[in-house]
């Protein structure tokens, strides 16, 4: 259903609800594909990749308001007519819409210099088995403080509901974006790492990455003023535009697609650890992205548990990792108002 008004939308997905309840399915909803996860049970596809009208859009107020099948490219390109954009990338380089990104919970491999993406989220329009259709947060940048209630679907893969739009704070786009790639030892780059921090802060993003058979390697970006640049070209070399994040690829072609995080004193350790997975580390944030077979992903997983890290599956199969006990109740009583009769995956 591609048009159509907010209320025949809203009635759309009631029918749709209706008949996967019928066929005792459950609803798995995506944009473009990219971030799927494997389910065990019987599962209905809803796709919503075609709904990419912009709603709303104050350059002046730094807001935009669009249909949550949006690409992120689409939106950049309207929003570049005003020096505007949504800065987020994404490790594995794959197309995101508006929706998908939320739902997925992508923060991206630029969170050290423009902060989390779920930050940017203003407010959402979200179609729910329990409560029907609802509008969360607001459409400013400044609200009254209280409950982030968008939040509440970061990450939940539309475990709660189907989100139909996406209200987002955008940022002045950069006069120049500068990277720089060193190659070699693990130690000599930890110690590169810490110097750039000395030297400029914060970077849009310093990342170290292991691809088995590969050297590890170390990059650095930064979005700023061409003079910021100029300085750090005398102190590092020249450089270049678009410097490559990985040394080959595509690195993605394996079972499991992760992220994650991990405390700042695991990083070293990890990187030292880590065997058969390809694996990217934010080090401004401890932020992880990787690929990996299932079995590596596992291990993986069982690692970053015993460290005090976080993983989670991208895409892929489930690997039977059990929910934190502490939001266990929490994620329940959500169920309970979304989603009670547990139709959406």
């Amino acid at each position: 259903m591609k048009r159509g008004s907010v209320e025949s939308r809203a009635n759309h997905l009631a029918a749709v609800f209706d008949q996967t309840r019928h066929d005792h399915h459950v609803l798995c909803v995506e944009g473009l594909g990219h971030r799927r996860r494997e389910s065990t049970r019987p599962v209905t596809v809803y796709k919503t990749a075609e709904w990419d009208r912009m709603i709303a859009y104050e350059p002046a107020d730094l807001t935009v308001t669009a249909e949550s099948g949006m690409r992120l490219s689409t939106l950049n390109a309207i929003l570049a007519e005003h020096d505007q954009w949504i800065p987020l990338w994404v490790a594995d380089d794959k197309e995101d819409t508006l929706g998908g990104a939320v739902s997925a919970g992508i923060d991206g491999l630029w969170q050290g210099g423009y902060g989390p993406f779920r930050d940017r989220i203003l407010g959402l329009r979200v179609v729910t088995p329990g409560l029907g259709a609802i509008e969360l947060g607001s459409h400013v940048v400044k609200n009254v403080a209280g409950y982030n209630v968008p939040r509440i679907f970061v990450g939940t893969r539309g475990a709660l509901g189907v989100i139909t739009a996406v209200t987002l704070k955008v940022s002045p786009r950069p006069p120049i974006c500068w990277s720089w790639v060193w190659e070699g030892d693990l130690s000599a780059l930890m110690r590169r790492a810490h110097e750039l921090r000395e030297l400029a802060w914060p970077w849009a993003a310093l990342t170290l990455s292991y691809q088995p058979g590969s050297e590890m390697r170390l990059r650095a970006e930064w979005h700023g003023r061409r003079e910021t640049v100029r300085y750090l070209v005398e102190n590092l070399g020249a450089g270049g535009h678009e410097l490559p994040l990985w040394t080959e690829g595509p690195w993605i072609d394996r079972a499991v697609v992760f992220k994650g995080a991990l405390p700042r004193r695991a990083m070293g350790e990890l990187l030292e650890w880590v065997d058969e997975a390809a694996l990217i580390i934010e080090w401004q944030t401890g932020r992880i992205f990787g690929s990996a077979s299932r079995s590596e992903a596992q291990r993986l997983a069982i690692w970053l548990g015993e460290h005090q890290g976080v993983f989670d599956v991208v895409s892929g199969p489930d690997l039977g990792i059990a929910m934190n006990p502490i939001l266990i109740d929490a994620w329940t009583r959500l169920k309970e108002a979304y989603d009670p009769e547990g139709i959406l995956g």
